[in-house]
C-alpha cells in the first residue's frame, strides 16, 4: 500500500496519474516527513501540497479508510487490472481528489473525518426507504425518502434521494443530497439533480408538470435581493454570490426535508463544502491540454460554469434555504474561520410561512 502511495505522489506531481493503465488528470505536490526529514519532497509547482508530518499516523489511518472503503463494494468502473493494489491506488487518489485546501495541510484529521463517514449509521433506519404521507397541498402524495451508496467516483459513501409519488407511482424525482456525518456535524459536499432524467420518462411528464407548477409557491414573498445586514460590522453589505431569488425550487425542498432529518436524529451542525481545488485542477488540466483551441476554449468556459454552479449557486442555496427557514441558522462564510460555510441547526419553534416547506417539514418528524 506504501509502495502504490509513494507512485501515486510521484505521478501527481507530473499531472498525470496513471490507474490502471489510464491516465488522470491529478496535479498536486507531496512532502513526507520520517523522524524529522524530508523523505519525499516533489517540489511545490503545483497548486497545491499534500504535507504529511508524521508518516507512520498517516499510513495506520489511511489503512483503515481503504479497509473500509473496498468492503462497502460500492459501485465504480471495471478494472483490467484486478489487484488489489491497483485499486487501493485508485480509492486513494480518489479520497485526495476530495480533499479541500487545509485537508492537505493536516491530512491525519482528513482521514479521520472520512473513516468516521464510511462508520456512520445515522441515517442506516432509511437504507430501505420511508414513504411519508404528504396532504392536499401535494396532492395527497408520497415522499419515498431513501439512504443511498454512491458510486465511488462521488465525494462521499452516502446520498439522500427524495421521490414525490402519486396513486399511479408516476415520480418525481428530486435532487439528492450528498453527504457525510462526523460525530453531531454533517458535511454536505453536493446537492444534484442526479435522477432529472428519470422525469422526463413520458409516464412521469404529467405528474412532473404538475409538481412543477407547485413549486413555484416555494418563491412567495421572497425578496430579490443580494442585500443583507452584517450584525458583525453594523452595516448594510451584498453577498458576492447574487442574490436568493433564483435558486431552483426543488433544491431548496429537499435540503429543506434533509435538515429536518438531520435535526430530527441530532445532528445540529452543518458544514457545506464549496471548493475541492483539484476536481477544479482535473478539469483545467483537461482543458490546457487539448491541442484545439476551440475545444480547449469550450472546456475551460464549461469549468467555470461548473464552478460557479458549485460555489456560488451551492451557497446561496444554504442562505435561501435560511432565509424561509429559521431553523437554519448560517454562523461563518467560506474563508472567514475555515474554508465551509458552517450553519447549526436550532430546536424548530413554529411553523414555517410557506406551505410547502411547512408541509414537508412538518410531516417527516
Amino acid at each position: 500500500m506504501k509502495d502504490k502511495f509513494y507512485e501515486l505522489v510521484k505521478e501527481a506531481s507530473t499531472g498525470s496519474v496513471i490507474i490502471d493503465g489510464e491516465p488522470w488528470n491529478i496535479y498536486f505536490d507531496t512532502l513526507i516527513e520520517k523522524n524529522n526529514k524530508n523523505i519525499i519532497d516533489t517540489g511545490y509547482s503545483a497548486p497545491g501540497k499534500l504535507i504529511i508530518r508524521n508518516e507512520d499516523k498517516f499510513f495506520e489511518l489511511l489503512e483503515e479508510y481503504l479497509k473500509l472503503e473496498i468492503s462497502k463494494n460500492r459501485k465504480t468502473f471495471t478494472f483490467l487490472d484486478n489487484s488489489i493494489e491497483e485499486k487501493e491506488k485508485y480509492f486513494m487518489m480518489n479520497l485526495l481528489i476530495n480533499a479541500t485546501t487545509e485537508d492537505f495541510l493536516k491530512p491525519e484529521d482528513f482521514l479521520r473525518r472520512n473513516i468516521a463517514f464510511q462508520k456512520d449509521k445515522t441515517l442506516n433506519y432509511l437504507n430501505k426507504g420511508i414513504e411519508v404521507s404528504l396532504d392536499e397541498v401535494f396532492f395527497y402524495s408520497k415522499l419515498v425518502i431513501r439512504n443511498e451508496l454512491t458510486d465511488s467516483r462521488q465525494e462521499t459513501p452516502y446520498k439522500i434521494a427524495l421521490t414525490l409519488k402519486d396513486e399511479n407511482n408516476h415520480e418525481y424525482h428530486l435532487p439528492s443530497i450528498y453527504y457525510g456525518i462526523d460525530h453531531n456535524t454533517c458535511y454536505i459536499y453536493s446537492i444534484l439533480n442526479d435522477n432529472s432524467k428519470l422525469n422526463e420518462l413520458d409516464i412521469n411528464k404529467k405528474y412532473v408538470s404538475k409538481i412543477n407548477r407547485l413549486l413555484y409557491k416555494i418563491n412567495k414573498d421572497v425578496i430579490d435581493s443580494d442585500e443583507y445586514y452584517d450584525y458583525k460590522n453594523k452595516i448594510n453589505s451584498y453577498y458576492p454570490e447574487g442574490n436568493i431569488s433564483d435558486i431552483t425550487s426543488s433544491f431548496i425542498l429537499a435540503l429543506n426535508i434533509f435538515i429536518t432529518i438531520l435535526e430530527h436524529n441530532g445532528v445540529n451542525q452543518i458544514k457545506a463544502v464549496p471548493y475541492l481545488p483539484l476536481r477544479y485542477i482535473s478539469r483545467e488540466e483537461a482543458s490546457n491540454k487539448s491541442t484545439d483551441e476551440t475545444r480547449k476554449k469550450e472546456l475551460y468556459e464549461r469549468n467555470i460554469n461548473i464552478q460557479t454552479n458549485l460555489t456560488n449557486k451551492f451557497i446561496r442555496t444554504f442562505r435561501r434555504l435560511a432565509y424561509q427557514n429559521s431553523q437554519l441558522e448560517i454562523l461563518t462564510y467560506p474563508y472567514e474561520i475555515d474554508e465551509y460555510l458552517t450553519m447549526r441547526l436550532l430546536p424548530r419553534t413554529k411553523k414555517l410561512d410557506n406551505i410547502l416547506l411547512e408541509e414537508t417539514n412538518s410531516k417527516i418528524r
